[in-house]
């Protein structure tokens, strides 16, 4: 078997899979570099830096430590002292030119303190609460939630028991967080989420015409030269598409992480999870991490059987590819739509199975179990996968009969 995954995989080991692979790899990187390219902060003595090199200021000027009450209050006093508090509150304008906006080493651990005294839980990065509510913390944050799914500005689908269920699981959430740096890796979810369509644009220039014909260098007359090879066909098709798909990805994972590690660092990788997560799940950001990048490639797969089955279907390369790149398209381009039918249809796309995984804005219930997304995304792919493969089968009974 492993021979005719070797043919089959000869039919995309080309120069134009090369001169394709260069060109997205080039594309994908654009919005990375954009992404990080859109930074303004400030340095010690108050002077504005821009672009890639502000990241170096940035995790220079983050006062890192375990949050416990003493360290909160000196955060605090940090926080009167800084040369940021004047922009934060809107002493000197934040404006900056092209539009951008000033970012502050400690927002995600500000927005996060504010988060239980915030009435509608509006993003707030300035640190004026009182001694006794920082002292108090912890056990305002675990009691806020009710307040905050209860909301009914904010449409969360829970009902009454169901946020008592998570109000409950937020209770149990390890204590006291940890803040560090860890922009790198808040980026590589972002990077991940900014560029897997790309990538998935990759895989349908490669495999839709590769594995949609099977006269290319005389391949077919090989494979199908026995009883034994004809039975198994598909899986050779298959095995051949997932070794390359995950070769793929891997390649493309590795490029993402080697630019975010270039221009964020990977530090911080302990630091606690809920600092811009809600979440009751106590992990640290490098255990999310490996779960978003598990997802990304278990969303690889799914996306591979896709493009196969339509190319079963359709036996033209062209007009696969076609279907593919409108598909991933508008998935990208309406994934963050608000819309009731939106939402409700965008749960199902593959290329959204890295997307929230563990906040409690998507948690899924069977009676009193609650599951976060990841778990919902898991079981959609693998029916997904399931019956990409029967329809695949099917078809191909008849592929060479027409």
């Amino acid at each position: 078997m492993r021979n005719f995954i070797s043919l089959e995989l000869k039919k995309i080991r080309n120069k134009s899979t090369a001169i394709i692979g260069l060109l997205f790899l080039t594309i994908i990187l654009i919005p990375l570099f954009q992404t990080a390219r859109s930074i303004d902060v400030l340095d010690d003595e108050g002077t504005i830096h821009s672009g890639i090199g502000g990241w170096d200021i940035l995790r220079e000027r983050t006062v890192e430590g375990t949050m416990t009450t003493d360290y909160l209050l000196q955060m605090k006093q940090n926080y009167e002292n800084s040369v940021d508090k004047p922009y934060i509150e809107g002493e000197v304008d934040t404006d900056r030119k092209l539009g951008k906006k000033l970012m502050f080493p400690h927002d995600m651990l500000n927005w996060e303190l504010n988060f239980p005294y915030e009435k509608y839980r509006v993003l707030d990065n300035s640190l004026n609460l009182t001694n006794e509510q920082l002292a108090s913390f912890y056990e305002d944050w675990k009691g806020s939630f009710t307040e905050y799914l209860s909301n009914e500005q904010n449409l969360f689908p829970y009902t009454e028991e169901q946020i008592e269920i998570i109000s409950e699981k937020m209770q149990k959430v390890s204590t006291p967080f940890v803040f560090k740096y860890d922009s790198g890796w808040e980026y590589l979810k972002i990077s991940l989420l900014d560029t897997i369509y790309l990538f998935f644009m990759f895989l349908a220039f490669i495999l839709c015409e590769g594995f949609s014909r099977n006269g290319s260098k005389g391949i077919d007359k090989v494979t199908l030269s026995t009883k034994e090879s004809r039975r198994k066909l598909i899986s050779y098709k298959l095995g051949a598409a997932s070794v390359f798909s995950t070769i793929a990805y891997f390649a493309y994972i590795t490029i993402v992480l080697l630019f975010v590690a270039v221009v964020y660092t990977l530090h911080g990788w302990d630091s606690s999870v809920q600092i811009g997560t809600t979440t009751f799940y106590s992990m640290n950001q490098l255990q999310e991490a490996l779960l978003y990048i598990a997802m990304g490639y278990f969303s690889t797969l799914v996306v591979t059987h896709l493009i196969l089955f339509l190319s079963v279907i359709f036996k033209r390369g062209k007009l696969v590819l076609a279907i593919s790149l409108i598909y991933f398209y508008l998935v990208n381009t309406y994934q963050m739509g608000r819309g009731a039918l939106i939402e409700k249809v965008m749960v199902f796309m593959p290329q959204n199975f890295i997307n929230n995984l563990i906040g409690i804005e998507k948690l899924y219930f069977v009676g009193n179990t609650v599951f976060p997304y990841v778990f919902v995304a898991l079981f959609l792919g693998t029916v997904y996968i399931l019956l990409s493969r029967i329809g695949i089968s099917i078809w191909m009974r008849r592929y060479y009969l027409q």
